[in-house]
């Protein structure tokens, strides 16, 4: 079985003023949003790009087409180079932020590239693999147009991604052929629902992803005074909890029983009847709860669901949606740089286990620096390595012998630990290990 839902998009537009005619973008952009309200007036979008000091987004999706466009318009004198991996880490971790406070929506990202765009670096790819991998079921889809890029490893490098959520990928000469195909994304993505999902009616979410999704639900916070339980309607103050997003009131075991039918796919973590955000019970006291007393469907059915279109309608039209800047939470930090001097290497070892070349650096290779230097011994030419200065060809880097001298590396880059996700403990806000703070509410992560 398939369905379609609702769908909010946002467009990484990491095209580059000085390389793409921004004009052809954006009448195909215009067009593709006009065609996906005319199919569904509920969809919403919103769009990231990159700016001198990182990633710039609007607060919330907007169903205002014309918002949209004219905020990408206004900014582009001040578009520099996009970081398609800190762009797309970024853009995932705000739909996991939306995703917290809404169902029962298709989540997908349409990156746009083109050869001006910085690569993504072979270190990143385990750490946006495996945040794909724990999103993908939202559901969430990338799809991925390049415009005249001639790279075929960064290609190959944004198809996997690409593959990993049934999405499209493009690689289009001219910039002219962009309507087209926003045309044929502007169709709605389409959900295979197992049979007995229906009888479920809860979302199916991975064993191994678990612990993820119920890190991203908020505890309710405990009420000490009287008050009216927006479950059953009854006013006291015994085992009273309040939402934390909405202070939507309800008594904890109400809230436990709701859980049984509105959970997210584990049994205590739910969302709210009043504003949709997520919330997680005690395992084990939810599971008293079930076993106590299960609610008849005619209780369940007396709770008020709010209607979530209108209620996000509502919320749009309090507060306006607002651009905002964040840290790139994949930037190469300038100390993860060091300057060698040309006397501090007169020789490389390429014995077995040495060091992975990285990237061609200013056509010099940047390495990872351990208790020595050394480089890889099976390069065979440029298209293994990353080149940085895309207007600049580097030379073919040849086989390099054992013990063979070669010219002085004079920077090389620290990548000693792998990179991996982290989820700050005070606010779920999700980054990378290269950050030492929460880019959210600024914890000490490390």
């Amino acid at each position: 079985m398939e369905i379609q839902r609702s769908e909010d998009i946002l467009i990484f537009n990491g095209l580059t003023p000085t390389v793409t005619k921004m004009n052809r973008a954006y009448v195909a952009i215009a067009d593709f949003m006009k065609k996906k309200q005319e199919i569904d007036i509920s969809d919403r979008f919103n769009f990231i790009a990159f700016q001198e000091n990182g990633p710039t987004y609007l607060d919330q999706f907007s169903f205002e087409p014309q918002l949209i466009l004219n905020t990408i318009k206004s900014l582009e004198n001040d578009i520099v180079r996009a970081n398609l991996a800190g762009g797309i880490f970024v853009a995932i971790t705000f739909i996991i932020d939306v995703f917290k406070k809404i169902s029962e929506k298709v989540f997908r990202l349409i990156l746009l590239a083109d050869k001006g765009s910085h690569k993504i670096p072979f270190h990143f790819l385990p750490v946006l693999e495996d945040l794909i991998e724990k999103v993908k079921d939202m559901p969430f889809f990338i799809d991925v147009i390049l415009v005249n890029v001639e790279d075929v490893q960064e290609g190959q490098k944004l198809e996997g991604l690409v593959k990993k959520t049934g999405g499209k990928f493009f690689n289009l000469e001219k910039i002219k052929d962009l309507g087209p195909v926003l045309s044929e994304l502007s169709e709605k993505k389409s959900i295979k629902i197992p049979a007995f999902y229906e009888k479920r009616k809860q979302p199916i979410i991975p064993e191994e992803n678990k612990p993820f999704y119920a890190n991203l639900g908020d505890e309710p916070l405990n009420v000490a005074e009287i008050g009216t339980c927006a479950i059953c309607f009854q006013r006291d103050d015994t085992n009273l909890v309040q939402c934390p997003s909405c202070e939507t009131i309800a008594h904890k075991k109400c809230w436990a029983q709701w859980a049984k039918t509105s959970n997210i796919g584990i049994f205590n973590v739910f969302r709210c009847h009043n504003c949709f955000n997520i919330l997680k019970l005690d395992a084990k006291y939810v599971s008293g709860v079930y076993e106590e007393r299960e609610p008849t469907e005619e209780e369940l059915k007396k709770i008020k669901r709010r209607d979530m279109v209108d209620y996000l309608r509502e919320q749009e039209a309090k507060a306006k949606p607002k651009i905002v800047q964040v840290q790139d939470p994949m930037a190469i930090e300038p100390d993860d740089l060091v300057e060698i001097e040309s006397d501090d290497i007169t020789e490389v070892d390429t014995t077995e286990g040495g060091p992975e070349i990285i990237e061609v650096i200013d056509g010099e290779a940047a390495i990872n620096v351990e208790d020595y230097i050394k480089v890889i011994d099976e390069v065979e030419d440029v298209s293994d390595v990353e080149v940085i200065n895309s207007n600049e060809v580097a030379e073919p880097i040849q086989r390099v012998k054992p013990t063979q001298i070669v010219e002085p590396i004079r920077r090389v880059r620290r990548n000693d630990q792998k990179i991996k996700i982290v989820i700050c403990p005070n606010c779920s806000k999700i980054t990378t290990s290269m950050k030492k703070t929460c880019p959210g509410c600024g914890f000490a992560l490390f």
